[in-house]
């Protein structure tokens, strides 16, 4: 189980003075936290400005010596550039990585986990070759069974497919997708409950810069 952490901002441009890019990656400082070098962590940035969410993956790089985490996170860069790109969303995003069942029209099922899962939507962990590409019909089965023993069954489209991720649109007016995506949403908040926050102090002079003593190799 990876560890998840919230983060309390109150802007994207605040932000990208906190996150320190390094090849496409990004290194972040998260205050209080504590766990082993290598754990694999889920962060969670809301904004005070926007609705927008930003979820990031990684894992953590370094201890410091005064407490908190260095994590090192993937994609940092791409996830900065979309938050000024990107619509507000209507739905919000939930970080997840719940396991599930995909399976693409004409091609082979795979078990894959979520990235996130929202009211009108998916990222799945999957290459595109096996997602299938823009346009294509997909069935995501959950490992369960509903109240009535029948499997719960989402159904959408593949909206996008690059970088080992695709992006799902659930196909909103079928009952059993709701009943399978409300599953999905129930499961990934109860992940989430018990997610150590932090906020961003109103006394951070955001100069930009990594704490002295830190040095960040590319």
């Amino acid at each position: 189980m990876a560890l998840r952490l919230r983060y309390q901002i109150d802007s994207p441009r605040r932000l990208r003075e906190h996150v320190h890019l390094v090849d496409g990656a990004g290194y972040f400082f998260f205050p209080g936290a504590v766990a082993p070098k290598g754990t694999l962590a889920s962060l969670e940035i809301n904004f005070a400005s926007t609705s927008q969410v930003a979820l990031l993956r990684g894992w953590v790089w370094a201890r410091s010596t005064g407490g908190g985490l260095w994590l090192e996170l993937s994609r940092a860069q791409r996830c900065l550039e979309k938050l000024n790109q990107d619509p507000l969303r209507s739905q919000p995003r939930i970080s997840s990585d719940q396991l599930v069942l995909a399976e693409p029209e004409g091609l082979p099922a795979l078990l894959c986990r979520l990235r996130d899962v929202s009211e009108r939507g998916t990222r799945l962990a999957a290459m595109p070759a096996d997602a299938g590409s823009e346009g294509q019909r997909i069935r995501v089965a959950l490992p369960e069974a509903g109240p009535g023993g029948v499997q719960l069954e989402a159904y959408g489209r593949v909206v996008w497919a690059s970088q080992g991720e695709a992006g799902v649109k659930w196909n909103g007016e079928d009952p059993a997708t709701h009943a399978a995506v409300r599953r999905l949403l129930r499961g990934a908040r109860h992940a989430w409950e018990d997610a150590r926050t932090a906020v961003h102090p109103s006394t951070c002079r955001c100069i930009g810069m990594p704490p002295k003593g830190v040095v960040l190799l590319g």
